[in-house]
């Protein structure tokens, strides 16, 4: 495994870390912590810090290093959780976050001294003190001992006269770690460590985690040095000392483990008075045994429950490579917890993906082959098809991720926007563990931001109108997700004024969208707040107001192969609908026939089929024509024309029309001669093979081995209608 390689693993972490570390906040924040929780936020910036003294990242690990103290006194019950402790711990965690994106972007680190002497006035040491400087990156070089200075050595003629005194070296070092404190004043509990021999070769550095352990109350009483080799066998990258540590009994295993966490295999430990001091591995030993990565994600060996000081006689923690070994002579190993994950890359994914396309594609022309040659296997092609889609499912799950990793980005967003616009937003979230694509989530990002900061922004009032009006001065947003119907349906919504459709419909006409004796419905209105360069802000703000985001919305949503439409109640709030597919790859879609054409049409925009009645046509114009549907008339467009098919019906009582929802042009009935079949289709993308063709979304390859095109509904529509009106205003203006 490469370097760059073990650091994506690291900065992949970094993001659980974080999000794990929000959670726990965020938890904090609403009331519900225990010490689990608390802990969890620990352990997310320690993993963070670990990682970035790892591989250099000084600034990175500075901040942390301030940010786990102060979390630490937090754990250990020496700081109380208050509100505004809760509060600069978020802001600890946002900054923490704009360490980790400089350090993976190799840019410049964010400035945090005035926010490190907030963390450090805020541990219990500096409890009530004034905000003192900034701490001093915690990868500083300790100062090198009085016995380390430089010596003038005067050669003999015969040999060196080494003027080296180790005891004082030794005395020093334990000098530096801590002073041993009188017997007998509190009872105390031993911790044995060894470094392994190799463990500086992976980039450990021992001294660090001794220091950790002195600031959490270690003192050094013993400094094993019997492994040190003659002088002309000792190897500098080589660890052969041991220190015994001394705790109080208030100080758990389990924070002194935590020291340790990163290190995986480097060290061993072991804890009681009685436990022998764990013997030294040597590079023969480290040689033969499995390799060991040199980044190690986890402790091989999970710590006990019970504190040290009830362990007096525990053993050694043994190394993975032992372990293993040992086991090797057991029964075999259980099959993995629920819970436990491997990470794959994504090409890989793309593969079983691709393969699993074609499989659907040669189950359908199986079938189709087996139904025209007039053999009988329904049996057979049953099962076949129920295994296909089970294997299909099960590699659209690998792919899957909750939506929640996108909701957990919310609440940074809403701090932001509270510090900007003065408005506090309570969040509400349901359906968070619902799955879709991960290429879908990873492009949902951006759509979802504009619409919070849309709602928080236009949407809900300032805290006194809200007063006024009755409501809480806290405003209200609302994200959900749900599966419905081989779609996903996420909701975004606000309690706040909702949207002004007076004000909408006067900013249209000023800015030329529309004519002032246009007549619109309700829905017609609010979709113009999609157009591009509509804005109805006064004032051009950090936020909002330049006209760009809605739009820039639909069209990623549209991109998507989704659909966005809104609900709003004036006084009450509004509600944005997301309707979105499962996965990019494969979709549901009904095959239709246009004359002597087959296409696919994407379940997701049907609302319903139907054969008219004669009355229920009416004409408009010299070629256009409407249909009742229920009291609404809705425009009529034979497919035929737009795809040039022939010998297609012409009259909607000769056909079938489906009727379709689209985003820019509300509903329209689709005319075709029939409807074939509805299946999942494999699409196939007309950019890599071809080339980009306006109202067709991409191919599928149908049973029989043809190739249908799947219709790319919104663009058609609203193609066609615009072709229909600037030919009815050509007719208008001859006559």
């Amino acid at each position: 495994m490469t370097a760059e390689e073990i650091q994506a693993i690291f900065f992949a972490e970094c993001e659980e870390s974080l999000a794990a570390a929000e959670q726990g906040l965020a938890a904090c924040k609403e009331g519900t912590q225990d010490s689990d929780t608390v802990n969890a936020v620990f352990r997310g910036v320690h993993s963070i810090k670990g990682g970035a003294g790892a591989f250099g990242y000084s600034a990175l690990q500075a901040f942390t290093h301030t940010f786990e103290t102060l979390l630490s006194d937090v754990r250990d019950g020496t700081v109380a959780i208050t509100e505004p402790l809760i509060d600069l711990m978020l802001i600890a965690l946002d900054t923490l976050s704009d360490h980790v994106t400089a350090a993976r972007d190799s840019s410049e680190p964010p400035e945090d001294a005035a926010l490190q002497a907030e963390l450090t006035a805020a541990m219990a040491a500096n409890a009530g003190a004034a905000p003192a400087a900034a701490p001093e990156p915690v990868a500083a070089p300790a100062p090198m001992p009085a016995s380390m200075e430089a010596k003038t050595i005067e050669p003999d003629e015969d040999d060196f006269d080494l003027d080296f005194d180790l005891d004082a070296l030794l005395d020093d070092i334990s000098g530096e770690i801590g002073e041993p404190e009188t017997p007998g004043v509190m009872p105390r509990w031993d911790v044995k460590v060894r470094a392994h021999s190799a463990a500086m070769r992976n980039g450990s550095e021992p001294l660090l985690m001794l220091r950790e352990m002195a600031e959490l109350g270690g003192v050094c009483t013993t400094c094993d040095i019997s492994s040190i080799p003659p002088l002309d066998g000792f190897d500098p990258g080589t660890g052969y000392l041991g220190w015994v540590f001394s705790f109080p009994v208030d100080v758990s295993e389990a924070a002194v483990r935590d020291i340790f966490d990163f290190v995986g295999d480097d060290c061993t430990l072991a804890f009681g008075d009685d436990a022998p001091m764990p013997p030294v591995r040597f590079p023969a030993a480290v040689v033969a045994a499995a390799p060991v990565a040199p980044v190690v994600a986890a402790q091989a060996v999970t710590a006990p429950k019970a504190v040290a000081p009830d362990l007096p006689n525990a053993a050694p923690v043994q190394l993975a490579d032992d372990v293993q070994a040992s086991r090797s002579q057991q029964a075999p190993p259980a099959p993995p917890a629920p819970g436990q994950s491997i990470r794959i890359e994504l090409f890989k994914l793309d593969k079983l993906i691709d393969a699993v396309g074609e499989l659907v594609i040669a189950q359908a022309m199986m079938a189709q082959r087996l139904s025209s040659d007039g053999l009988s296997a329904s049996d057979e092609m049953t099962l076949i098809e129920g295994l296909t889609r089970d294997i299909q499912e099960s590699a659209m799950a690998i792919r899957a991720q909750p939506i929640g990793s996108v909701f957990s980005r919310v609440p940074r967003i809403l701090r932001e926007l509270a510090s900007s616009t003065g408005k506090h937003v309570r969040l509400e979230v349901s359906g968070e563990s619902t799955e879709l694509d991960k290429t879908v989530i990873e492009r949902l990002g951006e759509p979802l931001t504009h619409l919070i900061r849309n709602a928080v922004d236009h949407g809900i009032e300032p805290a006194d109108e809200r007063i006024a009006a009755g409501k809480p001065a806290e405003g209200t947003l609302t994200l959900s997700a749900e599966h419905r119907s081989g779609r996903i349906l996420i909701r975004i919504g606000d309690d706040g004024k909702g949207i002004d459709r007076e004000r909408v419909f006067a900013k249209a006409v000023e800015k030329g969208l529309i004519a002032p004796d246009t007549v619109m419905t309700k829905e017609e209105i609010d979709l113009l707040i999609f157009a591009p360069g509509f804005s109805t802000a006064a004032q051009v703000t950090n936020v909002s107001g330049r006209g760009v985001g809605m739009d820039v919305v639909r069209q990623n949503v549209k991109d998507l192969g989704g659909r966005i439409t809104i609900e709003s109640e004036p006084g009450s709030g509004t509600t944005f609908t997301l309707t979105l597919p499962l996965t990019l790859a494969i979709s549901d879609g009904m095959v239709v026939n246009v004359g002597d054409q087959t296409l696919v049409v994407p379940l997701a925009n049907v609302v319903e089929s139907l054969r008219p009645e004669p009355h229920e046509v009416q004409g408009l114009g010299a070629n256009r024509c409407m249909i009742n549907v229920r009291g609404r008339f809705i425009p009529v467009i034979p497919l035929s024309a737009s795809v040039g098919a022939i010998g297609a019906a012409t009259q909607p009582q000769d056909g079938v029309l489906i009727v379709v929802e689209t985003e820019s042009a509300g509903r329209a009935a689709l005319l075709v001669d029939a409807i074939c079949d509805q299946r999942q289709v494999v699409i196939k993308s007309l950019d890599t093979h071809y080339r980009s063709v306006e109202g067709v979304a991409g191919a599928t390859i149908l049973g029989d081995g043809r190739v249908a095109l799947i219709v790319d509904v919104d663009s058609l529509v609203s193609r066609s209608l615009a072709s229909a009106q600037a030919a009815s205003g050509t007719l208008a203006e001859a006559a």
